[in-house]
């Protein structure tokens, strides 16, 4: 047996592999009114390619969202299922890319045939989700959206920490 499969978790233990662990001397997330007040703060820009945003924890727990109308269906529960399905889209990528050696995994993206959906690690303990418009190619949603993610985090490393 190869030292990778000795390394898979057994009995049970997927849901080891799907959590990423924290680093030393992480205090945790900002509080979920900053994740709030952050989305809300990038939150608009690109709106003819991005449809909304929605911020998650890796437990899948919604921290904040922006969905604009024409996601409308993903309001309440639906929100909430989109919030768990991304949290274990990130963990399977994560392990997708260690399993193929190419590093860690910056983004899990879905082209839909009326339009896209993009997965990034924001931190530790969170993803960001990327909705995108029905009209956007997929270059202009990706660059759309990792512009999000760059000010997302760089606003959430401004906010306070929980102790």
């Amino acid at each position: 047996m190869t030292a990778e499969v000795a390394d898979m978790p057994r009995n049970g233990r997927m849901k080891d592999m799907m959590r990423p662990a924290l680093p030393a001397g992480h205090r945790g997330p900002p509080p979920k009114e900053a994740v709030a007040e952050a989305l809300r703060a990038v939150h608009g820009e690109d709106d003819d390619i991005l449809g909304g945003m929605l911020v998650a924890g890796v437990d899948g727990m919604v921290l904040a969202a922006e969905v604009n109308g024409f996601q409308a269906e993903t309001h309440g529960h639906q929100v909430d299922m989109l919030a768990v399905m991304a949290a274990v889209a990130a963990g399977i990528s994560g392990q997708i890319a260690a399993q193929a050696v190419v590093g860690e995994a910056a983004a899990c993206m879905i082209e839909g045939t009326s339009g896209h959906v993009a997965v990034f690690p924001l931190e530790p303990a969170m993803v960001l989700i990327v909705f995108g418009q029905t009209e956007a190619n997929t270059g202009r949603f990706n660059l759309a959206a990792r512009s999000v993610l760059t000010r997302l985090r760089a606003t959430i490393a401004e906010a306070p920490n929980q102790t």
